[in-house]
């Protein structure tokens, strides 16, 4: 299998981030406002995920059942994440 290469022309104009270390704060800091990005994007797929459900069963596109099957397979996700927010090991406050 052959790898796709950048032309010489690309790799002149990519300027490579230089690795930053995760004990300075300013960079930790970064790096949990780009886990936030991450997460909340993340979440917002399911949500649309669970609206595209509930159009295409409105629409006949889907049996009740898939749609069941579907969403009950939906509910793992944010259930799980939600666990480990909020659980004490996962650094929750309470």
């Amino acid at each position: 299998m052959k790898v796709p290469q950048l032309s010489p022309e690309a790799r002149g104009t990519v300027q490579p981030k230089p690795l930053t270390s995760a004990a300075d704060p300013e960079n930790r800091k970064e790096w949990v406002l780009a886990r936030a990005r991450s997460t909340s994007a993340g979440l917002r797929l399911v949500q649309f995920e669970i609206d595209e459900i509930g159009i295409s069963l409105k629409h006949g596109w889907i049996t009740p059942d898939q749609a069941a099957v579907d969403l009950a397979a939906l509910e793992r996700v944010p259930v799980r994440v939600a666990a480990i927010f909020y659980s004490q090991e996962g650094g929750g406050s309470e």
